[in-house]
């Protein structure tokens, strides 16, 4: 037992390390490495899980120690086909976990592996995936703008669209011009998002039907999220001035999708008492009205 906590406790912690290399990384980006965290979260709550794996074999440790060093020198491979990626990120993590994986666990674990990894994979790669997608949907940006200039408008802000991609807030000051490229839409961020969505609820006991139901409301429920943070920004710029709404822009996108991320995710765990709430309502108001 005390080996087995051992060999836990170093994985968790060889597992932990590369987080600081990770934030180092994308210390200007500190978004980036939200799915490497969550990733690590989703390893601590495999423990149960791994406890009863017994340890690799030689050759299986050799090849695994290999398999982490390269992880640290895989900038030099992706460097030639991606611009600008950091020297470790999401992609060099998960194949690190994979690494370590073959080190401490005989090789039936790694089915253990596949959430986490999965997930640092799949929203590292988000961000390629929405400049796939923005050939193909670009063409609602006018409806969301639209959309982001009613919701002004009503607010009493006046504001208005001068071309398909430029909304105009006329201030005190004078008109600020104000470019809504693809990526105010959100899609990254509705990316990452479906993707924690799907591993969470690949971890969860729940129906198919109640799965799809809750997906459908979290990823909507995020796109709501994007257009408050749109609106709040233009709201900075309008009442403070672009070099606020800057600022603004920086850090609210994070703030707000870490926050749905908690409301929603706990929204969900309580599912079955609210459910019961609801019912019990329900029951009431019929029988109020029948009255």
């Amino acid at each position: 037992m005390k080996q087995t906590m051992n060999k836990l406790n170093s994985f968790y912690f060889s597992a932990f390390l590369p987080l600081l290399l990770v934030a180092y990384s994308y210390i200007e980006w500190p978004f980036s490495m939200v799915f490497s965290v969550y990733g690590f979260m989703l390893l601590l709550i495999k423990k149960n899980s791994l406890s009863p794996s017994r340890g690799a074999c030689s050759f299986q440790r050799v090849l695994g120690l290999l398999v982490v060093l390269a992880s640290f020198f895989l900038y030099y491979a992706l460097a030639p086909f991606f611009k600008s990626p950091a020297f470790y990120g999401g992609v060099n993590y998960a194949v690190y976990i994979f690494g370590l994986f073959l080190i401490f666990f005989e090789f039936s674990a790694l089915r253990e592996a596949f959430t986490p990894i999965f997930l640092i994979v799949a929203a590292s790669s988000a961000s390629l995936v929405s400049l796939w997608l923005k050939h193909y949907f670009s063409w609602c940006i006018p409806y969301v703008m639209s959309l982001i200039v009613a919701i002004l408008n009503v607010l009493g802000v006046s504001a208005t669209i001068s071309n398909p991609y430029v909304i105009v807030l006329h201030t005190a000051r004078g008109p600020l011009h104000l470019g809504f490229p693809w990526g105010c839409i959100g899609v990254s961020s509705m990316l990452i998002f479906s993707i924690i969505l799907v591993v969470t609820l690949f971890e969860e006991s729940a129906s198919p039907r109640t799965k799809l139901l809750w997906a459908v409301a979290g990823v909507f429920g995020m796109f709501v999220v994007n257009v408050i943070r749109v609106v709040i920004i233009f709201l900075t710029d309008y009442f403070y001035g672009s070099d606020v709404g800057a600022k603004v822009h920086y850090f609210i996108g994070y703030v707000l999708f870490l926050l749905w991320l908690v409301i929603f995710f706990y929204v969900f765990s309580k599912r079955q008492v609210l459910s019961e709430r609801v019912r019990l309502i329900w029951q009431k108001l019929r029988s109020v009205v029948g009255r």
